[in-house]
């Protein structure tokens, strides 16, 4: 077990170094510049009585551009290895695939969970420059939302084994970002009769949900932090799911040709 913990740390510390050397940092920094100009903007022209729709705009883009990085980050930490041959190296070493995509996922979670804190740290500075104030579920937002890149990025690491790494981004984005849809039209469901509504439902258990761990809405509309058990049920749900993904995942890499 500590075998393991210390392989995927070191894994995880290359992956990191790797993910500056390609200057994926520079995005976030460009990211950060795009808020603060845009805050600039709003600042010119005032947010009086803006309030809710600068923070809607703003957690909303925290949200679309941490999901999109986290997604390309994931997609490409199996496929560049073997691409470029890398990973010949890595397994010559006493390293087991399974530590391999444990050391990969772990990297790609912390780049994604990085990117994500700077730009919510950015937000968080400039609303309150402008006065603008936040709820006390912005902790939680920040913690949910940490949680559910890690999850997505279990997912994209697995699906980047099991297909292309084109495909595993584009599925990946669609699950991610409708996730919320596929809620919405289940919920239009509820309630009816027939077998459409069962097969709704079913297909509501069986898709993945990203957007359990979305509050920017709530903080949007400062809602009263959420209870601690539903904090404790969702990210026993990430733990659970990003397994079964790392588990499916694995079991397609253990037996794949490099």
């Amino acid at each position: 077990m500590m075998a393991t913990i210390r392989t995927c740390r070191a894994l995880a510390v290359a992956g990191m170094l790797e993910t500056f050397r390609r200057k994926d940092v520079y995005v976030v920094l460009v990211l950060m510049g795009l808020m603060i100009a845009g805050a600039a903007t709003f600042g010119f022209f005032g947010v009086r009585g803006l309030e809710v729709f600068l923070r809607d705009v703003t957690f909303t883009v925290i949200g679309l551009f941490s999901t999109v990085l986290a997604v390309i980050v994931a997609a490409r930490q199996i496929p560049e290895e073997v691409q470029r041959r890398t990973i010949y190296p890595l397994m010559a070493r006493p390293i087991s695939r399974w530590q391999l995509l444990l050391g990969k996922w772990v990297a790609a979670s912390l780049t994604a969970i990085l990117a994500f804190l700077l730009l919510a740290a950015t937000a968080r500075v400039l609303l309150a420059c402008f006065g603008v104030p936040v709820a006390k579920i912005f902790v939680q937002y920040v913690l949910l939302k940490a949680v559910g890149l890690v999850w997505l990025c279990a997912l994209t690491v697995a699906l980047a084994v099991l297909m292309t790494h084109g495909a595993a981004v584009v599925l990946s984005l669609i699950l991610a970002l409708g996730s919320g849809a596929f809620t919405r039209i289940t919920l239009l469901y509820h309630g009816e009769t027939g077998a459409w509504n069962g097969f709704a439902n079913l297909l509501y258990g069986l898709l993945p949900h990203y957007d359990f761990f979305d509050l920017g809405r709530k903080v949007t509309y400062g809602w009263d932090p959420v209870p601690s058990w539903v904090l404790g049920y969702l990210i026993g749900y990430a733990v659970l799911t990003s397994l079964v993904w790392l588990g499916i995942g694995w079991l397609r890499f253990r037996k794949a040709p490099l």
